[in-house]
C-alpha cells in the first residue's frame, strides 16, 4: 500500500503561511505573536491577480487566530514589502520576548 503523501506547507523563512480568502496568516501558530496580512487591493495584470495594496498587523496570538490584540501596523504596496517589513517586526518581537 502506497504511503499516504504528506502535504507541503508553504514558508517564507522558515515560517509556515497560512491563506484564508484575502486574509494571510504568517508565522508559527504556537507562537505567542503572529503576523496578519489582509490582501486590500488586488490590480490584474496578464491574468495574474497581484496585491496593490496590503494591510499588515502583528498581533497577539493567545486567543481567537486573528482577532488578538494588535500591537503594530502599516500598509504596503505590494505582498513582497508587506511579509519583508512584518517578517522583521515578527522577528524583533519574539527576540525581545525571549
Amino acid at each position: 500500500m502506497a504511503a499516504a503523501k504528506k502535504k507541503k506547507i508553504l514558508t517564507y523563512k522558515g515560517k509556515p503561511l497560512l491563506k484564508c480568502g484575502e486574509r494571510i496568516y504568517y508565522g508559527n501558530l504556537d507562537d505567542k505573536l503572529i503576523l496578519v496580512l489582509d490582501i486590500v487591493e488586488s490590480v490584474d495584470k496578464d491574468d495574474i491577480k497581484t496585491s496593490s495594496k496590503v494591510k499588515i498587523q502583528l498581533m497577539d496570538n493567545t486567543g481567537e487566530l486573528g482577532e488578538g490584540q494588535v500591537y503594530r501596523k502599516a500598509e504596503r504596496d505590494n505582498l513582497y514589502k508587506a511579509l519583508d517589513i512584518g517578517e522583521w517586526w515578527l522577528q524583533d518581537a519574539i527576540q525581545m520576548m525571549g
